[in-house]
Protein backbone atom coordinates (compact mmCIF):
# COMPACT_ATOMS: atom_id res chain seq x y z
CA UNK A 1 0.00 0.00 0.00
CA UNK A 2 1.20 3.06 -1.06
CA UNK A 3 1.78 5.86 1.43
CA UNK A 4 -0.54 8.29 -0.34
CA UNK A 5 -3.48 6.18 -0.12
CA UNK A 6 -2.32 5.15 3.72
CA UNK A 7 -2.49 9.15 4.22
CA UNK A 8 -6.13 9.00 2.20
CA UNK A 9 -7.91 6.46 4.34
CA UNK A 10 -6.29 7.82 7.47
CA UNK A 11 -7.87 10.87 6.92
CA UNK A 12 -11.74 9.21 5.67
CA UNK A 13 -11.02 7.51 9.87
CA UNK A 14 -10.38 11.00 11.02
CA UNK A 15 -8.00 12.33 14.10
CA UNK A 16 -10.21 10.64 16.31
CA UNK A 17 -10.11 7.35 15.54
CA UNK A 18 -13.72 7.12 14.29
CA UNK A 19 -14.60 5.50 10.65
CA UNK A 20 -17.71 5.72 8.64
CA UNK A 21 -18.31 2.09 6.97
CA UNK A 22 -21.02 0.64 4.92
CA UNK A 23 -23.03 4.46 5.89
CA UNK A 24 -22.13 3.25 9.92
CA UNK A 25 -19.72 5.23 12.48
CA UNK A 26 -17.56 2.74 13.97
CA UNK A 27 -15.07 2.83 16.47
CA UNK A 28 -10.92 1.49 16.48
CA UNK A 29 -10.39 1.44 19.82
CA UNK A 30 -9.19 -2.13 21.02
CA UNK A 31 -11.28 -3.96 24.22
CA UNK A 32 -8.16 -2.75 25.79
CA UNK A 33 -8.66 0.73 26.02
CA UNK A 34 -12.53 0.13 25.85
CA UNK A 35 -12.09 -1.08 29.30
CA UNK A 36 -9.59 1.45 30.67
CA UNK A 37 -11.98 4.10 29.60
CA UNK A 38 -14.81 2.80 31.43
CA UNK A 39 -13.00 2.64 34.66
CA UNK A 40 -12.97 6.78 35.77
CA UNK A 41 -15.78 7.54 37.86
CA UNK A 42 -16.24 11.17 37.90
CA UNK A 43 -18.87 13.25 39.41
CA UNK A 44 -21.10 14.81 37.54
CA UNK A 45 -19.83 13.49 34.02
CA UNK A 46 -22.83 14.17 31.45
CA UNK A 47 -23.89 11.06 30.06
CA UNK A 48 -22.80 9.30 27.25
CA UNK A 49 -23.87 6.17 25.78
CA UNK A 50 -22.55 3.22 23.55
CA UNK A 51 -23.87 1.57 19.97
CA UNK A 52 -23.25 -1.42 18.17
CA UNK A 53 -24.08 -1.45 14.78
CA UNK A 54 -24.79 -4.85 13.04
CA UNK A 55 -25.61 -5.60 9.94
CA UNK A 56 -29.71 -4.91 11.15
CA UNK A 57 -28.11 -1.55 11.85
CA UNK A 58 -26.60 -0.75 8.56
CA UNK A 59 -29.30 -1.59 6.58
CA UNK A 60 -31.78 0.24 8.31
CA UNK A 61 -29.88 3.59 8.15
CA UNK A 62 -29.75 2.35 4.39
CA UNK A 63 -33.67 3.00 4.42
CA UNK A 64 -33.92 5.40 7.44
CA UNK A 65 -30.94 7.98 6.89
CA UNK A 66 -32.37 10.50 9.67
CA UNK A 67 -31.95 7.38 12.28
CA UNK A 68 -27.67 8.38 11.78
CA UNK A 69 -27.81 11.62 14.88
CA UNK A 70 -28.57 8.40 16.89
CA UNK A 71 -25.19 6.94 15.85
CA UNK A 72 -23.13 10.13 15.59
CA UNK A 73 -23.69 11.02 18.93
CA UNK A 74 -22.65 8.38 20.71
CA UNK A 75 -19.67 8.48 22.62
CA UNK A 76 -18.83 5.21 21.44
CA UNK A 77 -19.57 2.61 18.37
CA UNK A 78 -18.30 -0.76 18.27
CA UNK A 79 -18.59 -3.24 15.76
CA UNK A 80 -20.61 -6.33 16.80
CA UNK A 81 -20.35 -7.83 14.05
CA UNK A 82 -18.05 -10.39 12.07
CA UNK A 83 -19.91 -10.17 9.01
CA UNK A 84 -18.79 -5.96 9.19
CA UNK A 85 -15.37 -6.95 9.96
CA UNK A 86 -14.48 -9.49 7.64
CA UNK A 87 -15.71 -7.05 4.85
CA UNK A 88 -13.97 -4.50 6.04
CA UNK A 89 -11.31 -6.63 5.90
CA UNK A 90 -11.56 -6.76 1.90
CA UNK A 91 -11.02 -2.97 1.68
CA UNK A 92 -8.56 -2.94 3.56
CA UNK A 93 -10.03 -1.77 7.03
CA UNK A 94 -9.12 -3.38 10.41
CA UNK A 95 -12.13 -2.80 13.05
CA UNK A 96 -12.06 -4.00 16.36
CA UNK A 97 -14.38 -7.08 17.19
CA UNK A 98 -16.22 -5.97 20.71
CA UNK A 99 -18.70 -8.66 20.79
CA UNK A 100 -21.57 -6.93 23.41
CA UNK A 101 -22.10 -9.89 25.53
CA UNK A 102 -17.83 -10.39 25.63
CA UNK A 103 -17.51 -6.73 26.82
CA UNK A 104 -20.58 -7.00 29.24
CA UNK A 105 -19.07 -10.20 30.84
CA UNK A 106 -15.21 -8.43 30.62
CA UNK A 107 -16.93 -5.63 32.33
CA UNK A 108 -18.42 -7.54 34.98
CA UNK A 109 -15.33 -9.11 36.08
CA UNK A 110 -12.69 -5.84 35.70
CA UNK A 111 -14.72 -2.48 35.94
CA UNK A 112 -17.63 -2.95 37.84
CA UNK A 113 -17.42 -3.28 41.83
CA UNK A 114 -20.08 -4.71 44.74
CA UNK A 115 -22.33 -2.37 45.32
CA UNK A 116 -22.79 -0.33 42.05
CA UNK A 117 -25.87 1.27 41.31
CA UNK A 118 -27.00 -0.42 37.60
CA UNK A 119 -29.87 0.27 35.87
CA UNK A 120 -31.70 -1.34 32.97
CA UNK A 121 -34.34 -0.46 30.47
CA UNK A 122 -35.54 -3.93 29.33
CA UNK A 123 -38.57 -5.22 27.22
CA UNK A 124 -39.47 -7.98 29.89
CA UNK A 125 -39.59 -7.75 33.71
CA UNK A 126 -38.27 -11.84 33.35
CA UNK A 127 -34.86 -9.77 31.53
CA UNK A 128 -34.41 -7.85 34.88
CA UNK A 129 -35.07 -10.70 37.32
CA UNK A 130 -32.52 -12.81 35.90
CA UNK A 131 -29.52 -9.92 36.02
CA UNK A 132 -30.47 -9.58 39.45
CA UNK A 133 -30.45 -13.25 40.28
CA UNK A 134 -27.17 -13.96 38.33
CA UNK A 135 -25.46 -10.65 40.01
CA UNK A 136 -26.86 -9.90 43.35
CA UNK A 137 -23.66 -8.15 44.24
CA UNK A 138 -24.81 -4.79 42.33
CA UNK A 139 -28.44 -2.38 43.22
CA UNK A 140 -30.41 -2.63 40.60
CA UNK A 141 -33.06 -0.31 39.44
CA UNK A 142 -34.90 -1.15 36.03
CA UNK A 143 -38.12 -0.12 34.28
CA UNK A 144 -39.74 -2.04 31.44
CA UNK A 145 -41.72 0.48 28.89
CA UNK A 146 -44.92 -1.11 27.44
CA UNK A 147 -44.88 -2.53 23.88
CA UNK A 148 -44.75 0.44 21.69
CA UNK A 149 -43.98 2.68 23.39
CA UNK A 150 -41.23 4.34 21.38
CA UNK A 151 -44.88 5.83 19.58
CA UNK A 152 -46.51 6.86 22.90
CA UNK A 153 -44.79 10.09 23.46
CA UNK A 154 -45.87 9.62 27.23
CA UNK A 155 -44.64 6.27 27.72
CA UNK A 156 -41.18 7.62 25.66
CA UNK A 157 -40.82 10.38 28.06
CA UNK A 158 -41.52 7.95 31.30
CA UNK A 159 -38.53 5.85 29.91
CA UNK A 160 -36.59 8.88 28.97
CA UNK A 161 -36.90 10.47 32.66
CA UNK A 162 -36.19 7.07 34.23
CA UNK A 163 -33.07 6.79 32.45
CA UNK A 164 -31.54 10.18 33.35
CA UNK A 165 -32.26 10.53 36.91
CA UNK A 166 -31.53 6.48 37.89
CA UNK A 167 -28.23 7.51 39.22
CA UNK A 168 -26.29 4.70 38.39
CA UNK A 169 -22.81 4.25 37.18
CA UNK A 170 -24.10 1.77 33.71
CA UNK A 171 -27.83 2.28 31.99
CA UNK A 172 -28.00 -1.26 30.12
CA UNK A 173 -30.85 -0.65 27.16
CA UNK A 174 -32.33 -3.72 25.72
CA UNK A 175 -35.82 -3.02 24.35
CA UNK A 176 -34.70 -3.54 20.54
CA UNK A 177 -33.17 -1.02 18.06
CA UNK A 178 -33.85 1.44 17.02
CA UNK A 179 -36.23 2.51 20.34
CA UNK A 180 -32.64 1.97 22.48
CA UNK A 181 -30.64 4.59 20.64
CA UNK A 182 -33.51 6.77 20.24
CA UNK A 183 -33.64 6.39 23.93
CA UNK A 184 -29.71 6.83 24.62
CA UNK A 185 -30.18 9.93 22.26
CA UNK A 186 -32.93 11.37 24.17
CA UNK A 187 -31.29 10.94 27.83
CA UNK A 188 -28.05 12.26 26.62
CA UNK A 189 -30.03 15.61 25.45
CA UNK A 190 -31.86 15.81 29.01
CA UNK A 191 -29.65 18.16 31.52
CA UNK A 192 -28.73 16.34 34.75
CA UNK A 193 -28.44 12.66 33.24
CA UNK A 194 -24.93 11.01 34.27
CA UNK A 195 -23.57 7.66 33.69
CA UNK A 196 -22.76 5.29 30.63
CA UNK A 197 -25.39 3.71 28.41
CA UNK A 198 -25.32 0.77 26.86
CA UNK A 199 -27.37 -0.23 23.87
CA UNK A 200 -26.47 -3.84 23.51
CA UNK A 201 -29.88 -6.10 21.88
CA UNK A 202 -29.62 -9.48 23.42
CA UNK A 203 -26.47 -9.29 25.38
CA UNK A 204 -28.86 -8.32 28.72
CA UNK A 205 -30.54 -11.98 27.86
CA UNK A 206 -27.00 -13.53 27.54
CA UNK A 207 -25.40 -13.01 31.09
CA UNK A 208 -28.68 -13.17 31.95
CA UNK A 209 -28.72 -16.30 31.17
CA UNK A 210 -32.17 -16.66 29.55
CA UNK A 211 -30.24 -17.62 26.77
CA UNK A 212 -27.54 -19.83 25.34
CA UNK A 213 -25.06 -18.28 23.42
CA UNK A 214 -23.54 -20.54 20.42
CA UNK A 215 -20.74 -23.11 21.07
CA UNK A 216 -17.52 -21.48 21.18
CA UNK A 217 -16.01 -23.19 17.72
CA UNK A 218 -18.82 -21.10 16.12
CA UNK A 219 -18.15 -18.26 17.93
CA UNK A 220 -14.38 -18.64 17.13
CA UNK A 221 -15.54 -19.15 13.39
CA UNK A 222 -17.92 -16.39 13.31
CA UNK A 223 -21.06 -18.21 13.08
CA UNK A 224 -22.82 -17.04 16.16
CA UNK A 225 -25.02 -15.38 13.76
CA UNK A 226 -25.89 -18.57 12.79
CA UNK A 227 -26.73 -19.58 16.20
CA UNK A 228 -29.07 -17.74 17.04
CA UNK A 229 -30.57 -17.59 13.35
CA UNK A 230 -31.41 -21.68 14.02
CA UNK A 231 -32.66 -20.91 17.50
CA UNK A 232 -35.03 -18.33 17.15
CA UNK A 233 -35.59 -18.27 12.98
CA UNK A 234 -39.89 -17.09 13.30
CA UNK A 235 -38.20 -13.59 14.70
CA UNK A 236 -35.09 -13.16 12.76
CA UNK A 237 -35.20 -15.06 9.35
CA UNK A 238 -36.48 -12.10 8.12
CA UNK A 239 -33.61 -9.88 9.81
CA UNK A 240 -30.76 -12.17 8.29
CA UNK A 241 -32.07 -13.11 4.61
CA UNK A 242 -33.78 -9.71 3.51
CA UNK A 243 -30.67 -8.26 5.02
CA UNK A 244 -28.12 -10.02 2.22
CA UNK A 245 -29.25 -7.94 -1.06
CA UNK A 246 -29.36 -4.27 0.95
CA UNK A 247 -25.88 -5.12 2.33
CA UNK A 248 -24.50 -6.14 -0.87
CA UNK A 249 -25.67 -2.57 -2.47
CA UNK A 250 -23.42 -0.98 0.59
CA UNK A 251 -20.47 -3.11 0.31
CA UNK A 252 -20.68 -2.67 -3.63
CA UNK A 253 -20.48 1.12 -2.84
CA UNK A 254 -17.36 0.80 -0.17
CA UNK A 255 -15.52 -1.21 -2.93
CA UNK A 256 -15.40 1.90 -4.89
CA UNK A 257 -14.92 4.25 -2.21
CA UNK A 258 -11.93 2.89 -0.47
CA UNK A 259 -10.21 1.96 -4.19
Amino acid sequence: MTQAVMQSRNARQGIDGRVVFLGAPYDLRPVEEVLASLHPVRPGMAFRYIVTPNVDHITRLARQPELLPLYDGAWQCWCDSHIVRRLGFAVGLRLPHLNGTDVIERIVAEVLRAGDRLAVIAARPEVVEALRHRYPQYEWVAHCPPMGFADDPAAFGEAVRFGATTGARFLFIGVGSPQSEQLAYAIAGTPGAQGTGFCIGAAMEFIGGIKTRAPKSMQNLGFEWLHRLLTEPRRLWRRYVLGVGPLAVLFARELVRWK
